[in-house]
């Protein structure tokens, strides 16, 4: 397996492993009655059942910036393994905050959304070297081992 399908491979995992953690979550807060309302109306909202579901329909729905300048977007953000883990902490933290009545959407854009954008679509994030009609892959310079690291 390359370096390139290992990544993309363990990426893939690792979302599976968050949605199935999600949806204990849910569950487990669903049994202590702090889980989404019963009726399965859900005021016409999309469960937004999955991470790209998410970005796709609702977060690029909702947040639009204009592209250039000072914001960055890739169409293959998925490629971008921080973009991915970023997108993943802002779909949990929505999915456990939007049912709060008070305070919890208030919370969820103060506290979530707001720092997030400004790393996701800066200059300097994930998708710095890409623009919405290229995609760039982001490489991180080899690294010493932990050994190589010892003084002499």
């Amino acid at each position: 397996m390359t370096g390139a399908n290992s990544e993309r491979w363990q990426a893939e995992v690792d979302a599976r492993l968050a949605r199935l953690e999600l949806r204990a979550d849910e569950a487990e807060l669903a049994d202590i009655g702090l889980g989404p309302p019963s009726n399965n109306a859900h005021n016409g909202e999309d469960d937004y059942s999955d991470l790209d579901s998410w970005v796709l329909n609702y977060f690029c729905a909702t947040f639009p910036r204009p592209l250039g300048g000072e914001f960055r977007w890739c169409s293959r953000w998925r490629e971008h393994r921080e973009a991915v883990v970023r997108f993943e902490a802002l779909w949990r933290s929505w999915k456990a905050l939007r049912y709060d009545p008070a305070l919890g959407m208030s919370t969820w854009l103060h506290q979530f959304l707001d720092p997030q954008l400004v790393v996701l679509l800066s200059s300097r994030g994930p998708f710095s070297s890409c623009s919405s009609t290229r995609h760039e892959e982001t490489h991180i310079p080899p690294l010493d081992r932990v050994g190589n690291l010892r003084p002499n």
